[in-house]
């Protein structure tokens, strides 16, 4: 159950920014579309080469479906490795001339032992559709067309072979259908004066323009749709398990909560100092995590609309966090955090064992409540039902109004700041900005542990 136990199984020398894992399993049994450029053959300026192992193909005939992919982006390189170490080269590598790939994800609807659809964002705001099976691949927002901001993250919805959703440096998220092509987009700005001092204006706070594309050519062309959320980043996001809200934080310090099915803004909340770097949606839905430049991960309840607990442990920037969804149940949930501090922080959250603060008679806002510990208020459930409502702004509360969670393990993993912290049922993997991989080996749990 402790990490100190595991032991680093395999180091990667080579840079790495962000990376995911997919296993080589069958989950279609329909054709569905894929890029077509020959990226082996292409003279786009935009690709500078590509690297294959010379192997490849007797490399891809000898798999199993027991087989993991590695994916990460460094640099200029997108790169496609074993995350066994066979071979221990990658199987490609592709270099990028015109700007660096910022982040990346996999469909895990559309994937076979044919095909991988992967969709890479870049500084650029260009957007690239990768089948590394075949080679080939499409672009999406070509030269910054609809949006030349750098792209922060990008993912696939889940659910959906051909949409997926970016954010970007400018404060904004954008839809798009990779069978769409590109169209000239000019989202309008609200030059309103009252909008201007972004992080304090409470308009501001609530601020969600949707604008999408004229009628007449929506079904052929991107976007699909456009959010303005904020004039400063938006860093991360992350879907709620039944796909029917999206969680979005940004460098403003503001976590939004919005219904990705009707596109309302729900709730607004203020984070303690500073802007919001990462966000995780528990495998149950019931909770959110951030973690950001107060060297906080904050625990906000979404269906009670209230801050949680605080979690202390860290001594620099969140720089990512992630739950366990081998170790949550409706007890207990485990989720880690990594920072630029270099830790790795493990941490167990049950709400019946926080530690509550001391009580401050008099002056706690009308609605607001230590913990669910408490129970939810039942006008905040039926709130959070009805999506047409106007969003709520939930001001930030001090730290003697708020719970304490003190960390499960904490461990000095890295020499260099972290950058992710990802889990699979047999290791977990961390991530540092030198480019260090470590995959760590779990214990094995028995069941009188349990």
């Amino acid at each position: 159950m402790i990490p100190e136990e595991t032991i680093p199984q395999q180091n990667s020398p080579t840079p790495t920014s962000t990376l995911s894992f997919l296993a080589r399993n069958h989950t279609l049994g329909r054709n569905t579309k894929k890029p077509k450029t020959n990226i082996t053959k292409t003279n786009s300026s935009f690709v500078q080469r590509i690297i294959t192992n010379d192997q490849l193909a007797k490399i891809l005939m000898a798999r199993t479906s027991e087989d993991t992919n590695l994916f990460y982006n460094c640099g200029t390189s997108f790169v496609w490795m074993d995350a066994g170490g066979h071979p221990k080269e990658p199987l490609s590598r592709i270099i990028f001339a015109r700007a660096c790939p910022t982040s990346h994800d996999v469909n895990l609807l559309t994937r076979g032992a044919d095909q991988l659809d992967v969709i890479i964002g870049f500084s650029s705001g260009d957007i690239m559709w990768f089948d590394p099976l075949c080679n080939k691949y499409g672009r999406i927002n070509k030269g910054g067309v609809m949006n030349n901001s750098s792209i922060t993250m990008i993912k696939w919805l889940q659910g959906y072979e051909n949409l997926f959703m970016a954010a970007f440096n400018d404060g904004s998220v954008m839809i798009f259908d990779k069978e769409k092509e590109d169209e000239l987009f000019h989202p309008g700005n609200d030059q309103r004066p009252s909008m201007t001092p972004l992080p304090t204006s409470f308009n501001a706070k609530t601020r969600f323009k949707i604008t999408k594309q004229p009628q007449k050519i929506a079904s052929k062309n991107n976007p699909v749709s456009h959010w303005k959320l904020s004039n400063q980043s938006i860093t991360a996001f992350s879907f709620s398990p039944d796909c029917q809200h999206v969680a979005i934080v940004g460098l403003d310090g503001l976590l939004r909560v919005v219904n990705f099915l009707q596109e309302t803004l729900c709730d607004v909340y203020e984070g303690y100092y500073g802007g919001l770097t990462c966000v995780s949606w528990s495998p149950d839905g019931r909770y959110i995590l951030t973690g950001g430049q107060d060297d906080l991960v904050t625990i906000w309840a979404f269906r009670e609309q209230r801050i949680i607990a605080r979690c202390q442990g860290h001594n620099s920037w969140i720089t990512h966090i992630a739950f366990d969804p081998w170790r949550c149940d409706e007890k207990l949930y485990r989720f880690a955090s990594v920072g630029e501090d270099g830790k790795l922080i493990l941490w167990d959250f049950s709400v019946n064992a926080l530690h509550k603060p001391k009580a401050k008679s008099g002056n706690r806002n009308r609605g607001a409540s230590v913990s669910s510990v408490n129970g939810p208020p039942l006008n905040g459930i039926i709130a959070t039902m009805q999506d047409n409502r106007h969003p709520i702004v939930h001001p930030v509360q001090s730290k003697t109004d708020v719970a304490f969670l003190p960390p499960t393990m904490v461990k000095t993993i890295h020499g260099d700041p972290c950058v992710g912290v990802y889990f699979r049922e047999d290791v977990i993997v961390t991530t540092d900005k030198r480019g260090k991989v470590n995959i760590w080996k779990r214990p094995v749990v028995s069941s009188s542990n349990t």
